[in-house]
C-alpha cells in the first residue's frame, strides 16, 4: 500500500506533535516558555497550508513535510532537556540566544528529517 496522499498521514502527523509536546515541554521552564514552545507545531502548519493554497498542492501530499518540520524540534532536544531548561531558567540569558548542543543536533535533525520528507513527497 503506497503512504503517499494516504489519510494516514494525519495519524502520523498527530502522533508527531504529541512526540513534540511528550519531549519539548518538559524542557521549558516557565509558562511562558511552554505557551511559546506550544505554538510551533501551529505555526509550522500554517506555514504549510499556505504552501499548499499558493501551490494548488493536496495537503495530504504535504504531510510528510510537516511531520518532518515537527519531528526536528524533539529530537534536537532529547538528551539535553535538563541543560536547556537550566539555561532557559536563567533570567541573564535571553530566549534567543540559549544555545548548546541542542543546537547543533537540531540543525543535524532538521537536514536530516527536512531531507527525507522532500526526497519522500517528490517521488
Amino acid at each position: 500500500m503506497a503512504l503517499q496522499n494516504s489519510p494516514l498521514w494525519w495519524l502520523f502527523s498527530a502522533a508527531c506533535v504529541a512526540i513534540w509536546f511528550a519531549v519539548v515541554l518538559p524542557a521549558m521552564p516557565t509558562r511562558n516558555h511552554r505557551i511559546f514552545v506550544s505554538l510551533g507545531p501551529l505555526i509550522i502548519f500554517a506555514a504549510i497550508t499556505g504552501y499548499c493554497v499558493e501551490f494548488g498542492e493536496a495537503f495530504t501530499e504535504i504531510l510528510p513535510v510537516y511531520c518532518g518540520l515537527v519531528l526536528t524540534v524533539p529530537v534536537g532536544v532529547l538528551g539535553h532537556r535538563r541543560a536547556l531548561r537550566d539555561m532557559l531558567s536563567d533570567p541573564d540569558v535571553p530566549y534567543e540566544e540559549a544555545s548548546g548542543p541542542w543546537t547543533l543536533q537540531g540543525t543535524v535533525a532538521l537536514a536530516v528529517f527536512l531531507g527525507l520528507s522532500l526526497f519522500y513527497v517528490s517521488r
